[in-house]
Parts: C-alpha cells; structure tokens; sequence
C-alpha cells in the first residue's frame, strides 16, 4: 500500500464516505426545514408565513448569497435563518441560536441518510489502536447536529467535526484542514484523510499538507447527474490511497505505533 505515512490521526470525510443520500432525502429535508421555519417564524400580522412564501425566501436568499459569492455552506445556520426571517419581514418566536439548532437538525432524524455500513467498524478498529478521529465536512448543519446524529444511530464518535457552515469555508480550502489539525492536535502531516472527491477530498487535503486517500466505495450511491465522478487527474499520485473498502484503512504499516 503506498503511502507517505505512518499517520497519527485520521479525518473523514461525511458525505459519500460515512454516509450517502439521494434526491427523494433532499426533497424531504427541504420540506422539513419549511416546516421547522414555520413553527418559528411569524409575519407582521402575527401569522404564520406559508410554506410557499418560506421556500421562496429559501431560494431568494440562497441565490443571493451565491450571486455574491458565497455557498450557502459557508454561512452558519443562525444567520441563515435570520436571513430568511429578513427576505419575510417576519420575526422569530425563539432565540436566534435555538433557531438555527432547530434549523440545523431539520429532517435529519425524520428522514435520517443512510449510513455506510463499513464505518463503524473500521473506526471502532482505529479508536481501539489509540487514532484519534476527526470529520472535515461541507454540511449547511453544525457540528452539535451531526455529533448526536452519529452517536445515537451508528454508535460513531468523533474527537471533532469541523463543518464548513461554522468555520466559514468549505473544501478544498486548506484553511479548513488546518482548523481540523489545530483541534485535535496533530500536525497536517500526520493526519490521513479519507474522502470520495479528487478536487475537495484529495487535492484539499494535499494543500494542507495532509496524507490523502480516494475512497470509492460509495461512487455507485452518486444521484444521478450529482457531480462526475471522472473529476481524477491525469498525472499519477503515488502516495495518494485509492481504497474501494474502508477495512484497507487497517493496514497496521499506515499508523504510528502508540507510545
């Protein structure tokens, strides 16, 4: 197996790798966070906006926010919503940070996303030789949201989750692989990452000076048209890991030693 390593930490990637999802998911989770704007927000009447008028105002101030720029990724859930109350001249019933909790959260236990069965094995294996776990992802929900997602459905926990709505950018920027290493406390060269996407995954992680490694066991979960999965360089990276199974990530020849 090539590899610049050993490693002393390793960082996941979350969609494609920990979990998948499809477009009827999608389709739910934006009628569940409607729904949760709805019990939240109030017009100048004192009524209830309809859910008509908040997902307009969800598209109007995504498409804002792009047009200037911005992935609606990188903006935290509390300023999203207050956006959102601001396109509806509307007020909100509860504090801006319950609401952005409750609009982080959305639909997620509703229509919870499939979780790759190969994970909690492999990071149970990791844990059990001393490697600490972190999850770097481009997610609209924060951390808290996905710390108790993993932890009651598959029984994953992480050291940190770094997730690009709260630091403030997403993928490929090294910025966020850095914030990842400052947390946990091991320097970008002894942090493997582990993600399904050459240009955020792989290449993010090697600008940041991290190890990288392909994984492609979730290529064939892509919705259709979800983004190319032929997004793969021409030149050679030997010590970039391509693994179709998460279990490769064992090898004990990967992994410093614990002290």
């Amino acid at each position: 197996m090539s590899s610049r390593g050993p490693y002393r930490a390793v960082s996941f990637d979350l969609w494609f790798t920990a979990l998948y999802f499809d477009s009827e998911i999608e389709d739910a989770w934006r009628s569940d966070r409607i729904r949760v704007l709805g019990e939240m927000l109030r017009d100048t009447t004192g009524d209830v906006p309809t859910p008509d008028a908040i997902g307009r105002a969800l598209d109007s101030v995504q498409s804002h926010l792009r047009s200037e720029g911005h992935d609606p990724v990188v903006v935290a859930p509390k300023q999203l919503v207050a956006q959102y109350a601001r396109s509806l001249e509307a007020r909100l019933t509860v504090s801006v940070e319950e609401a952005g909790r409750r609009y982080s959260t959305a639909g997620l236990f509703e229509h919870p996303p499939p979780i790759n069965p190969e994970v909690a094995s492999v990071a149970d294996a990791l844990q059990a030789r001393g490697i600490p776990l972190i999850m770097i992802t481009n997610t609209a929900r924060q951390e808290s949201s996905w710390q108790e997602f993993l932890r009651n459905r598959a029984g994953l926990r992480f050291e940190h989750i770094v997730t690009s709505c709260e630091f403030g950018a997403a993928k490929p920027d090294r910025e966020i692989f850095l914030e990842a290493s400052r947390r946990v406390g091991v320097p970008p060269s002894g942090i493997l990452h582990v993600g399904d996407r050459w240009e955020l995954d792989v290449e993010g992680a090697l600008r940041a000076g991290y190890g990288a490694a392909l994984y492609r066991g979730l290529w064939s979960r892509y919705p259709p048209e979800f983004y190319p999965r032929t997004d793969l360089p021409e030149a050679d990276y030997p010590n970039v890991l391509r693994i179709d199974r998460l279990d490769e990530l064992l090898d004990e020849s990967l992994f410093d030693r614990p002290e």
